[in-house]
């Protein structure tokens, strides 16, 4: 609801446009009860026909332009919800902006968890919803005829007014407890669901059949509880509520017939003021109801503000004209947050153009966090990185990119064609294109395609044998076409022929003065090396020149 108030006092016209409206529909809405008690003080007490003719046209009238100015009203009303896609691209934006080390270092964020969030919010704050939220004040303009009429009637009704949110007081908490367990619930049901179609193999043939099984049980119980849990709690604030309306109607009926007796109000007037009260107690109640939805439109809001409050990306900075590929490293240093110690310190060397540096090391000495520290993908803590004597923090993120080949250990693809994931908004040329397709050996692939290079990437690429996804990354770096070149494994997972194609590749780096840092184990590669960093000399690692080790300072 608080999102909903921000959005209307951010918008006074709007706001002063939706309330004018409401208010002439709600006025509007006291056709019904006056045209009641007319028909019975005038008509039922004269006989006169022409009276219940103009009454009965009068109100039929009004009822009809009451019809068309809801509809205007809840199209106004529609004019907010675009909000709503708005924020959706906001949250596009901020993913696509976050700085590069949150999902390197494993601080990810959950997909189904975001559209969660987001579907929570469309599905709340809408038009209906924002009415609900207006028609509140509204109530009074009811309780004010009530009181017209007699105002013990008025007194009853306002009374019965504050029951609505007594009940919500005592049930709210346990249905907003019970509406997150369920949505946690139904996100790791989903989850089990998604291991099952996509990792079958795994499961099959690795025993984890019953285990996946034994959690999807565990699952199904507790989705199932907590689910009726919820929907028990629902049902009994819905049925209070529905009672509190009849035992309204039987409140003012009751004490309304008193006062008729007596004398104090008329038949008519008894019957006009039980619609009122109705009309006064329904905004309430439809009020009440929202609330809990309303109440998760704001968590969720929460939610999705921790996310727009990430750092991210500056896109500023320098960018140099004309890079020659010098890259000088002093003294560097990294450490990941859940680690006790360094992965490298103390770390200083110089790339030169035409050069081939070599990253060489066990699992889990730190290649591949090496090769993503001087890429930009990772922030280092000490340190300095210098590119051609300009320091890496000054330099613009989106220069380094356009001026960087880089292939990934694991390359990664999104849904689309294989053109789309290699050339991006490259304007590179179909036969430059052509020439990399052939440097990568990727012909026969493609070839095996009605398609060609337009084939879709099913599984955004997954479902490809790894030889051919690693040809595909390679490919992809060579469209940059950078003046550093930075390859993590470049032939691991590939075959004789593909090794060679990496091999070649090389060479004709060397050739154009191209930087060169790869991360292999390959002896192939290490030959061409003009140096090697062995990273598994702890804590300090060390060069190695043809084949004399030197220490780094």
């Amino acid at each position: 609801m608080i999102e909903i108030l921000n959005r209307l006092k951010q918008r006074p016209k709007f706001l002063f446009q939706i309330l004018f409206a409401s208010l002439f529909v709600n006025v509007l809405a006291l056709a019904t009860p006056i045209y009641v008690i007319q028909v019975l003080q005038r008509y039922v007490a004269y006989g006169v026909t022409s009276t219940l003719i103009t009454l009965v046209a009068g109100v039929t009238f009004i009822t009809i332009f009451e019809f068309f100015f809801r509809n205007i009203r809840h199209r106004m009303a529609r004019e907010l919800e675009p909000l709503n896609v708005a924020l959706a691209d906001l949250v596009m934006k901020k993913l696509s902006a976050i700085k590069t080390t949150y999902y390197a270092l494993q601080k990810q964020f959950r997909a189904d968890i975001i559209t969660s969030h987001l579907q929570i919010i469309q599905q709340t704050l809408t038009a209906t919803t924002v009415l609900i939220v207006v028609d509140f004040p509204f109530v009074s303009i009811f309780l004010f005829a009530l009181f017209l009429i007699h105002y013990q009637l008025g007194i009853i009704a306002v009374c019965f007014l504050f029951i609505p949110f007594i009940v919500l007081g005592l049930y709210s908490n346990n249905i907003n407890t019970s509406g997150k367990q369920y949505l946690n619930a139904s996100i790791n049901t989903a989850r089990v669901y998604d291991n099952a179609s996509t990792r079958a193999e795994t499961l099959r043939y690795f025993g984890l059949v019953d285990l996946l099984n034994k959690s999807w049980n565990l699952l199904a119980n507790k989705l199932v509880n907590v689910r009726e849990t919820l929907e028990a709690n629902k049902n009994i604030l819905s049925s209070l509520f529905s009672s509190l309306q009849t035992l309204l109607t039987i409140a003012i009926i009751g004490w309304g017939a008193t006062l008729a007796v007596d004398g104090q109000i008329s038949v008519g007037a008894l019957i006009g003021a039980n619609i009122l009260a109705a009309r006064a107690i329904a905004p309430v109640i439809r009020f009440a109801q929202a609330f809990e939805p309303l109440s998760k439109s704001d968590d969720a809001l929460k939610e999705i503000r921790k996310i727009m409050n990430f750092p991210q990306e500056n896109q500023q900075g320098t960018e140099i004209k004309n890079f020659n590929g010098f890259i000088n490293i002093q003294d560097l240093y990294f450490k990941y947050p859940q680690t006790r110690n360094p992965i490298f310190e103390g770390l200083s060397c110089n790339l030169k153009p035409g050069e081939v540096v070599v990253v060489q090391g066990s699992n889990g000495s730190g290649k591949t966090t090496l090769i993503k520290t001087i890429a930009g993908i990772l922030e280092f803590e000490r340190g300095k990185i210098f590119f051609d004597n300009i320091e890496i923090n000054q330099l613009s993120l989106n220069w380094i990119r356009k001026n960087l080949t880089y292939a990934p250990q694991e390359p990664q693809f999104v849904d689309g064609n294989f053109l789309d994931n290699h050339i991006g908004l490259s304007q590179i040329k179909e036969n430059d294109f052509k020439v990399i397709l052939n440097k990568t050996d990727l012909g026969n692939f493609l070839n095996s395609s009605d398609k060609g290079i337009y084939m879709t990437l099913n599984n955004r690429g997954e479902d490809l044998p790894v030889g051919i996804r690693k040809r595909m990354g390679l490919a992809r770096a060579l469209v940059t076409n950078g003046q550093l070149v930075i390859l993590d494994e470049p032939t691991e997972g590939l075959d004789k022929k593909g090794k060679q194609a990496v091999y070649a590749l090389l060479d004709d780096f060397v050739k154009s003065e191209k930087t060169i840092l790869v991360s292999t184990l390959d002896e192939e590669i290490i030959k061409k090396a003009t140096y090697v960093i062995d990273l598994d000399r702890k804590p300090r690692p060390e060069i190695i020149q043809n084949n004399i080790k030197y220490k780094l300072k």
